[in-house]
């Protein structure tokens, strides 16, 4: 329906900001006119700040990671869901860990 770089009109500049929200994109004055612009990629985290923002979005510690750690090596039975955010936080910060020893 609309493309990068098109120039847009009164008529059509609602529906192309809609389409902006679901492409990846919004729109820019430029040289007197409304143009579709494509969005920046987002820059990359730094991995503290990643391993900060995931333990954050999960709710997850350090320590209580550690501890839901040591009762999976024991055995227990734990929510799958729960211990893959666990080992996502975790393959974040290895190379954290990796740069203090």
């Amino acid at each position: 329906m609309f493309d990068i770089g098109q120039v847009l009109t009164k008529e059509n500049y609602t529906a192309a900001a809609v389409w902006c929200n679901q492409h990846g994109a919004h729109i820019e004055q430029q040289n007197g006119a409304y143009v579709i612009v494509e969005n920046a990629p987002e820059p990359e985290l730094l991995p503290e700040e990643k391993v900060a923002a995931l333990e954050a979005q999960y709710g997850l510690t350090r320590a209580a990671r550690t501890a839901l750690l040591a009762l999976r090596a024991q055995g227990a039975e734990l929510d799958g869901t729960l211990m893959s955010r666990v080992d996502e936080i975790e393959l974040a910060a290895l190379s954290l860990r990796e740069k203090t020893v």
